[in-house]
């Protein structure tokens, strides 16, 4: 029976001669297969074999970020060399601590800091004008002497700055003294209204007292400084004639003195009127003056980017000089934020790249920075806290990274995770 089952089929294949050849071409198919796996897969063997190492692949030390699927020469015409999988090519670079401390590679943490920006800069000293006032006459009159014959002088209140002669006050003081001789009842009020007038010409209480008393007229009356300071001004001089409204000195008020600080311009978004101000002298070390930002200048100085800041301070004993040096810094208001040491970012004028410590090895990682602060450089996506980043030493380390196709990964534009 069996022969008969077998002599039917091979009856049915006779009769169907393409299902014969079907099966004849997929035989040859799995064959051809079956021989290129396993001549390539003896390949691989054997030089894994010479080796003892699995090749990931060949460059060129000159050129790294070509890589080649096997031996041969570069671009250049140079003898390529393998790149051994046992090398970190994938994980990162590693160095011995040994290594490390020879090339002075430093560590340091990834850190959330308070953030708040400092700005430091420097000023000088100037007077307050508000503090200016003027000694001026209400009268035409010659000035017969004059206390004051030097600018920077120091004047104190109630000083007699002048002696001036005034025609029109003599006369004043001349009519008042008649109607003081004069006891009818129309000579009263006509004293009380010549009295005013003298008041009223500029002349001082003391010479109308001294009329009231029965003294005799002044030829000069004396021009008194109401305010304290230096004089800045000498606006006539003896033998000058001067008119109301003119000024004989001007003189600067020293109560309080004006610190004029220069901001950078990219330090202007974190400056505001009434912010916190602490203040330096190096005329006094040790010293220390706070204050407050009262006025932030409109205008800035083109030549070197800069804007200015206006902080007012009381200076007792006039111990601040005009034109005198200060270091101002301005403390902001900032928040929270991950930080890392500014020196550990590379700036390669594209992106800026942190070589990080992963796993225990080297790996450069694109970071997205913000805002710069003292010693510091905010991380807004890239980094998380506690990571170990590279301080000093970290171009040693990307130029290794550089060999192991790092910085090729990193031009490829792959996006960086924010947070």
């Amino acid at each position: 029976m069996i022969r008969e089952n077998s002599t039917t089929i091979i009856r049915r294949i006779r009769e169907r001669p393409a299902l014969v050849a079907a099966l004849a071409l997929l035989l040859a198919v799995l064959a051809s297969i079956a021989g290129y796996e396993f001549a390539i897969g003896g390949k691989v063997k054997q030089q894994s074999d010479s080796t003892g190492q699995r090749v990931l692949y060949w460059y060129d030390p000159m050129v790294p970020q070509e890589h080649y699927q096997g031996p041969g020469k570069s671009s250049m015409g140079m003898a390529l060399q393998p790149k051994y999988a046992e090398e970190g090519g994938q994980g990162g670079v590693t160095v011995s601590p040994g290594v490390m401390q020879n090339l002075g590679i430093r560590l340091a943490k990834v850190e959330v800091r308070d953030i708040s920006p400092v700005v430091r800069s420097v000023g000088h000293v100037d007077f307050d004008q508000r503090l200016i006032t003027q000694v001026q006459t209400l009268t035409p009159g010659f000035v017969e002497s004059l206390s004051v014959r030097a600018e920077g002088e120091p004047i104190g209140a109630g000083r007699a700055i002048a002696q001036v002669y005034s025609p029109d006050l003599l006369a004043a003081q001349n009519e008042y003294r008649a109607l003081l001789a004069s006891r009818s009842v129309v000579s009263a009020n006509l004293r009380s209204a010549a009295r005013s007038r003298l008041l009223l010409l500029g002349a001082p209480a003391s010479l109308v007292a001294r009329l009231d008393r029965g003294g005799a007229p002044q030829r000069t009356y004396s021009v008194v400084a109401r305010h304290s300071g230096v004089v800045t001004t000498i606006g006539a001089r003896p033998g000058a004639q001067v008119t109301p409204g003119q000024s004989i000195v001007t003189i600067q008020g020293l109560g309080q003195v004006l610190v004029i600080a220069d901001v950078p311009e990219a330090s202007l978004g974190s400056v505001h009127v009434g912010q916190p101000a602490e203040i330096t002298f190096p005329a006094y070390p040790g010293d220390i003056r706070r204050g407050a930002v009262d006025y932030v200048f409109p205008s800035l100085t083109t030549q070197s980017r800069t804007a200015q800041v206006r902080i007012t301070l009381p200076n007792p004993g006039t111990r601040l000089k005009q034109g005198m040096f200060a270091n101002v810094t301005l403390q902001g208001e900032g928040g929270m934020a991950i930080v890392v040491p500014s020196e550990a970012v590379i700036d390669t004028g594209r992106r800026q790249v942190v070589i990080v410590k992963r796993s225990g090895a080297f790996i450069p990682q694109e970071v997205k920075i913000g805002r710069n602060f003292d010693e510091w450089t905010e991380d807004v996506a890239g980094l998380q806290p506690g990571e170990e980043v590279v301080a000093s030493g970290q171009f040693l380390i990307d130029s290794e990274a550089s060999l192991q196709g790092f910085v090729s990964r990193l031009q490829s534009n792959q996006p960086v995770a924010s947070r």
